[in-house]
């Protein structure tokens, strides 16, 4: 029998099926393997075709158990009982007893994958924090379908420096973080359906290592003393000829041609953005002119927003027009103050803030027209004098 905590058990359970949540009809692909041993560690392992869980958690045991049952019955049980959770085996079924409850579940004869049984090497440390800030790209992943190379998250670790990259054709970010420790250079791109809830189940003060178990199998560890934490997500990489030096370069070449820089706080840019969207377009004109920044919505059959926006802007006079969902995007990556640096309006935007860039395609919308026309000098016409006599 063995016995757990109903906080301990749940978390667990949360979190692997949480990272392998599957909807194939596969029976495999639905399940939750128990396994325990009486050294007190449970493992709860679950794998849905991409990517294999692994939560560990230690309990009270006084014989073995392996066990297969469906992940999601497990786990909506669990979340209506409390306190202390007894498990053991009865015939064909799973026990569980709780107080006055008893609940049985049937188990099924199915092989699923479990992490644990493959040789690994350790590629980099790097600490929970790191990790969330650099899944900032997360959003500037491809969503299209046709674009596989896209659809990933691309981390790269060289030295003490981890960065990543996204893009979808239209825009890209980076994000460059400080590492425990990096055994060789490498990189991986981890499809967005792994990263996404990596990224989720990674807490600050965890701490990650990222690991290689073969040519194109990844395992994040993430664990944390202080809670107990014993979690691993295993993925095969996905295509790896994302433009990763591409991307770089591009972004190199919108900081050094830029010629007007922006600089204003992020609460003012999203409460521009609110303002653009409330007119029903995505279209979105900024103007840096006079040191001034200036931005407006496109004109709609609504109206127009037009706002003069808290910052300071330096350099030459220039204009761009932009996707408000992009810029959107980009600023709710930043905290604090952010830059937004101009070239001309055919050029790429950069968004900077601390270790954090995105780079933007303008928009080319020849039809609309600059809302902010009291700008432009007006020539003044003077009469044409006679020539003074001579003397």
């Amino acid at each position: 029998m063995i016995t757990i905590q109903q906080d301990a058990l749940n978390a667990a359970l949360n979190a692997v099926t949480r990272a392998s949540l599957s909807k194939s009809t596969l029976p495999a692909f639905s399940l939750v393997r128990l396994d325990v041993k009486r050294d007190g560690a449970l493992t709860l392992s679950c794998f849905n075709g991409e990517t294999a869980a692994r939560a560990i958690t230690h309990v009270m045991c006084d014989d073995d158990l392996s066990v297969s049952v469906d992940a999601q019955t497990l786990k909506a049980v669990v979340e209506t009982l409390t306190g202390e959770i007894q498990l053991s085996v009865e015939e064909n079924s799973l026990l569980l007893q709780n107080g006055a409850n008893r609940t049985t579940m049937r188990l099924i004869e199915e092989t699923i994958p479990v992490i644990g049984e493959e040789s690994v090497q350790t590629l980099a440390t790097l600490s929970g924090s790191a990790l969330r800030s650099l899944a900032r790209v997360l959003p500037f992943a491809s969503t299209d379908s046709s674009r596989y190379v896209l659809q990933v998250m691309h981390l790269a670790f060289e030295n003490d420096t981890a960065t990543a990259q996204a893009a979808d054709g239209y825009s890209a970010s980076h994000v460059s973080e400080s590492l425990q420790g990096t055994n060789e250079p490498t990189s991986v791109s981890l499809p967005v359906s792994f990263a996404r809830p990596l990224a989720s189940l990674v807490e600050e003060r965890d701490t990650v290592q990222v690991q290689s178990a073969g040519s194109d199998r990844y395992i994040f560890q993430i664990t944390n003393a202080e809670s107990s934490k014993d979690l691993t997500l295993a993925t095969a990489t996905a295509a790896e000829n994302f433009p990763s030096g591409q991307i770089q370069q591009l972004i190199e070449a919108a900081r050094q041609d830029a010629v007007a820089l922006l600089n204003l706080p992020q609460a003012r840019l999203m409460q521009t953005l609110r303002m653009v969207n409330a007119m029903g377009t995505q279209n979105t004109f900024i103007k840096a002119v006079n040191g001034t920044i200036k931005m407006a919505s496109a004109e709609t059959e609504t109206g127009q927003s037009r706002n003069i926006v808290e910052g300071t802007a330096s350099g030459q006079d220039a204009n761009v027009w932009l996707s408000a969902a992009f810029l959107k995007r980009a600023a709710e990556s930043c905290k604090g103050e952010l830059t937004i640096k101009i070239t001309d309006e055919k050029k790429p935007v950069l968004v900077e803030a601390g270790n954090f860039t995105a780079v933007i395609m303008p928009m080319l919308v020849e039809a609309e027209q600059d809302p902010f026309p009291e700008d432009e000098a007006t020539a003044i016409t003077l009469p044409q004098l006679d020539a003074a006599p001579t003397l």
